[in-house]
């Protein structure tokens, strides 16, 4: 019977014989990447890792794509919605004024349900600021 190689002896074989087909097949010699080359791309890297954790944090863990959007886009959405304000009046409910289209609402927001509680009809003023 051929005697056998404990599974020890095995990896210790198998891992120092990875070093010697290196040496063989790609000469041995070290890489021709100088240590600055290297430097320079942690420190791109480590860069662009702060960038995204800098939007990451501003935007509460989520990344709003829409704001990233007008950081490169100089041309303006108009707006239909406007909202003017938002309070909270219970644990439960939100009460918000918003205009949407030259009408005003007045809405309550719960948990479990939405009432507009007055809507109206605002006067628009022109661009010279006459009504």
């Amino acid at each position: 019977m051929a005697r056998m190689i404990p599974a020890g002896g095995a990896l210790l074989l198998l891992v120092l014989s990875g070093p010697a087909a290196a040496q063989r097949l790609g000469g041995g010699h070290a890489p021709d990447i100088s240590i600055v080359r290297i430097l320079g791309a942690l420190f791109v890297c480590l860069l662009l890792a702060g960038a995204v954790a800098l939007v990451l944090k501003r935007g509460g863990g989520r990344i709003d794509l829409a704001a990233m959007r007008g950081l490169v886009s100089t041309k303006t959405v108009p707006q239909r919605i406007e909202i003017i304000e938002t309070r909270r009046i219970s644990q439960h409910a939100d009460i918000c004024v918003f205009r949407c289209d030259s009408r005003e609402y007045l809405v309550l927001s719960s948990a479990r349900e939405q009432r507009v509680l007055r809507e109206a009809q605002i006067e628009v003023a022109d661009e010279d600021g006459a009504q």
